[in-house]
Order: structure tokens, then sequence, then C-alpha cells
């Protein structure tokens, strides 16, 4: 499979076209961290941290963070970013810190992951780089909020201007009910200085449920597990397709 240009030759493009409200997130989870006794300058860990965005933020709040990705483009991308946070290439199957965390934050990157044993070994890792009753706290696709979503809308393109051209991007959803999964197409296509330069790329993701991640989550040995539907306390149903989890390791 070719690798999807959003994690190789558009990762400089990602922060143009993925508009999210960072630092408003990041007060968020920091205060998710403190309500569930995670002191301010405990070491963190972002997991599949993208472009670093994350892990820059809640290392302003005081937190030693370390962000994960096993994209070396995404990464480059974060450590362009001002300074205050670590970056290292990895894979969270295979997470590197062991026992060493208070917080791990993981958004969105869960859907790439298709199969159940794989689903399963990542909740055990996450499990392995907490402390006793360290936190953890993800986000992923909400299967039911996203058949409405994207029964509605399949289709999303955006045209931004970017200092290497304009770039249009689109990006074509189907679903398959039987296996929760979204069959993507994605399209990018660069005009600048008379050349256009023009990427596709096709890939699937797999939602979740509540059920499924309560599931998984005791698995791996978590407990007080809770959802919101986004990530500030207030988040009212209806209003996202995503579903975030709150978990703590057991102390024992």
């Amino acid at each position: 499979m070719t690798e999807r240009p959003f994690y190789g030759s558009f990762a400089w493009a990602y922060d143009h076209l993925s508009d999210r409200p960072v630092a408003r997130e990041c007060a968020a989870v920091a205060a998710i961290l403190n309500e569930r006794r995670v002191p301010s300058d405990a070491r963190v860990l972002d997991a599949g941290c993208g472009t670093g965005r994350y892990a820059v933020e809640l290392a302003d709040h005081g937190y030693r963070v370390t962000g994960l990705d096993r994209s070396p483009a995404l990464l480059a991308v974060a450590r362009r970013r001002a300074a205050g946070a670590r970056f290292v290439v990895g894979d969270l199957i295979a997470l590197p810190l062991r026992r060493a965390c208070a917080g791990v934050l993981c958004r969105g990157v869960l859907n790439d992951v298709l199969e159940d044993e794989a689903r399963a070994a990542i909740m055990r890792a996450f499990a392995a780089v907490l402390l006793p009753a360290g936190v953890l706290v993800l986000d992923v696709r909400d299967w039911e909020a996203t058949v409405r979503v994207k029964t509605r809308r399949p289709v999303d393109e955006r045209i931004v201007t970017t200092e290497r051209g304009t770039l249009t991007f689109r990006s074509e959803t189907r679903l398959d009910p039987a296996t929760r999964r979204m069959l993507i197409s994605e399209r990018h296509v660069l005009t600048g200085a008379g050349v256009s330069r023009t990427e596709t790329h096709e890939f699937v993701m797999r939602c979740w449920t509540r059920e499924e991640l309560t599931a998984r989550l005791a698995e791996a040995g978590f407990e007080a597990i809770s959802f919101r539907a986004g990530y500030e306390a207030n988040a009212s149903a209806g209003t996202s397709d995503r579903i975030v989890a709150l978990a703590s390791r057991r102390a024992a």
C-alpha cells in the first residue's frame, strides 16, 4: 500500500487542512489530568502526535511531553515548532517508554487500526507506559455519528493558500456497515508557479463504539472509564462525530 500523502509528501500541509481548536482542547486535557490527580509537571506521551501542535501546547502547560509518531515527515514539521516537547519515531504497539508516564494522549489515530488484535495490543501498550493510576485520554470516530455525518455529506473539499501555492484537497467517504469501516478516497492538487501536481490515495479507517472501547480498555487494565462528546466537560452530544474516552490504569 502506498503512503497516505498527509503522512508523507504532503505532511507539510497537514496543519493548513486540519483546523483544530488546539489551545482550547489542550486546556481541557490539562483539566482532565488535574481532575485525575496528574501533576502539572508530569511526563505525558502524545501517542500519534502528528505535527506536534498538541505536544507543544501541553508542554506550555508545564508537562514534560514526548511526542511519538511513525511518520518522519510529520515529525520533521513538529521539530520545527517552538522548543518544549521532544519528538521520537515509533509505533503505538511498541511504545518506548515503559512505566514512565503519568498521562497518555492519543487523538484520532486509532481509527487507522483495523484489526481486533492490533486494537487490543495498543491498549495494552498504553497501559504498559503508564504509571499506576496514570491517565489515558483518547478520541476516536464514533460509528453511529459518522454514519449520520458522512451520509449527509460524503464529500469534503477545501482550497487553501499555502507558501507553496494553492492547495485543493478533496476527500470522499463510502461506508461499509458490516465492518464499521470508512472507505476513503483523497486527492491533493497543488498549483503554483505555473505547475500543477496531483496525488491521490485510497485507504480504510474503522470506527469505534463505546461498547468496544469499554471492553478493550477494561481488558488492558483500565478503570474509571468515562466518555464525552468532546474534550471539554460541557461538550454536548450530537455536535461531533468523535468519542472522547477517559480512563485510569489500575493502581495495582
